[in-house]
């Protein structure tokens, strides 16, 4: 017997482990730059703080300690992501063949998870996705074994996924009222025992730095998710709801679309008889109450794609099983290899476009997610000529309207010069804004590079606070993706920072 058809640890260990070289490969070899979050998270990373604005602070001491080991290079960033991803697929495996002791269906689920996009997706890019994937998904299995077994250890153990979870992204908040109206309605008893406490105060202990930073910096972390919660929010019209409404349950579908299949054959393979166990009627509760509270909040506005993505890994856990279990999986092992096969063209299409392979135009520049990733080194390069040919001094700042463009700049220009993100009242807060800009920067006449995505003429309110007089030099760079103009960014020598306040009120 061979070691991956014994399908156990040393399976999927060697399984996960080639996966991830492959993955390391290609986040060196890929083409493609950091995502302007990624270079954001980096960016925080040189300043150690309790918490930072939008998020927790678990993703910049990640960054911190890999950067400082192998250098703050794309690679070592995108390398938090692998090995946190291999971690995820480890855990299905552990939790799958906990719940099902059957070794051989854990090994095929943990497998499973590589025709899904949404796992390719977080094992790939460092965001805070993938730590709260991983906090939702070891926070629900404790707290399932907790709540059905005697003694303290797996509701300590539901705490600490929870706390740490936490530190990662304020998306396992969710996960405290779920808990009461789960044990109200099923086991209420669970609620006048100290179990369940135990839980809540080991995840407020882990949890209690970024507390103790929302007080000392005016609660700016809890405002900015109520603001995405849809605080202060008015009913926008049934029109846009029903935009919002349509782009939230297509961007879900998007999201799984490998597990359609499921939907076509309900019926015929009896889905729903793998779907009545005690383990599976719980992790549909979980996501449904996530899923219905993200329904409600789409009347009001936008719903990213990726913003349900932490509660779907133990619903693809039970989804795999009825297709491994229910007999479907030989009906639609085809449909799996196309749909793996597509996937794995979409994620070499910056591979082929940078050898002009005809494979590039599967996905047109329309709609291929990498043409935002493209053409931040080359711009850190292009203002790096630009600088050396018209500063004498070396003494400049990069400034610009975007903390996007800023953080980017931050991470690709070469000597890594100061950025700055020019507050004014027309955008929503972001950390630059609590970092603020010196006085020292503020005051000094020094040499400043200003980028934006649209020319300063058709922006009256920037071109307010930046005179045609202030401007020593105009340039523009045009970024190409598969033969095709997918931006540009218009870049302004001026004389001195733009005395530019803002009264923020938009979290």
């Amino acid at each position: 017997m061979s070691v991956l058809t014994s399908f156990g640890w040393r399976a999927v260990l060697l399984l996960h482990f080639l996966v991830a070289m492959l993955r390391i490969l290609y986040a060196v070899k890929g083409g493609f730059d950091l995502d302007a979050e990624e270079a954001q998270y980096w960016l925080w990373s040189q300043y150690p703080d309790w918490s930072y604005y939008s998020k927790p602070p678990l993703i910049a001491y990640i960054n911190a300690f890999t950067t400082s080991i192998l250098g703050s290079v794309a690679w070592a960033v995108r390398l938090n992501a692998i090995t946190l991803g291999s971690l995820l697929a480890l855990g299905v495996y552990h939790i799958t063949r906990q719940v099902y002791q059957n070794k051989k269906l854990a090994f095929l689920v943990s497998a499973g998870l590589l025709v899904l996009p949404s796992y390719h997706y977080v094992s790939l890019f460092f965001t805070t996705d993938i730590l709260a994937v991983l906090g939702w998904l070891f926070t629900t299995y404790f707290f399932y074994r907790a709540s059905r077994e005697e003694g303290l250890k797996n509701w300590f153990l539901a705490g600490l996924s929870m706390g740490i979870g936490l530190l990662g992204k304020y998306t396992l908040l969710y996960f405290i009222p779920f808990s009461l109206l789960y044990l109200a309605f099923l086991n209420r008893k669970l609620l006048r025992q100290k179990g369940y406490y135990l839980f809540l105060l080991t995840a407020t202990l882990l949890f209690l730095p970024v507390i103790i930073w929302n007080v000392q910096n005016g609660m700016m972390g809890a405002l900015h998710v109520a603001h995405l919660a849809g605080a202060g929010k008015e009913f926008p019209g049934w029109s846009k709801v029903l935009a919002y409404q349509s782009e939230f349950l297509g961007g879900q579908l998007l999201l799984n679309l490998p597990l359609l299949c499921l939907l076509f054959f309900w019926k015929r393979f009896k889905i729903a008889d793998f779907l009545k166990g005690d383990f599976e009627r719980y992790v549909l509760a979980t996501v449904g109450f996530v899923f219905l509270s993200f329904f409600l909040l789409a009347f009001f506005k936008r719903i990213r794609i990726n913003w349900l993505l932490f509660s779907y890994f133990p619903l693809y856990i039970i989804l795999l099983r009825a297709i491994l279990r229910s007999g479907l999986i030989y009906r639609v092992k085809s449909y799996l290899a196309v749909t793996f096969f597509l996937l794995i063209g979409l994620l070499f299409q910056p591979i082929f476009a940078a050898y002009s392979l005809p494979a590039s135009k599967i996905v047109p520049v329309t709609v291929d997610p990498f043409s935002k990733l493209m053409g931040w080194r080359e711009l850190g390069q292009f203002l790096d000529q630009e600088i050396k040919g018209h500063f004498e001094e070396k003494d400049y700042i990069i400034l610009s309207d975007k903390y996007q463009i800023a953080a980017q700049m931050s991470f690709y220009t070469p000597g890594r010069p100061s950025t700055y993100c020019l507050p004014y009242d027309r955008r929503r807060m972001n950390q630059y804004d609590l970092w603020g800009i010196p006085s020292d920067v503020a005051a000094n006449q020094k040499q400043v590079v200003f980028i934006k995505t649209s020319p300063l003429e058709k922006d009256e309110l920037q071109q307010a606070l930046i005179p045609s007089e202030k401007i020593t030099y105009r340039t523009h760079f045009p970024v190409v993706y598969k033969g095709q103009q997918i931006k540009t960014f218009y870049i302004y020598f001026l004389n001195g920072m733009p005395q530019a306040e803002a009264n923020f009120n938009r979290y």
